[in-house]
């Protein structure tokens, strides 16, 4: 497991990870949780994101 540290200072940059998470959680059927923070839906794009490499490069179960 890493650790990674994420800063976004633009206040757009933030009002657009805030309406992607709504939109994302709008989304979900009613028996989904939803994703609350905006600290927890860059966590879950991050994941989908290194899911992706890891298939896209053929290191998955490495």
């Amino acid at each position: 497991m890493e650790t990674f540290t994420v800063t976004i200072t633009d206040p757009a940059h933030v009002a657009g990870i805030t309406a992607a998470r709504e939109a994302y959680n709008v989304s979900r059927s009613e028996d989904d949780s939803v994703i609350a923070t905006n600290d927890e839906y860059v966590q879950f794009v991050m994941a989908r994101a290194a899911e992706s490499y890891a298939k896209q490069y053929g290191t998955e179960g490495a």
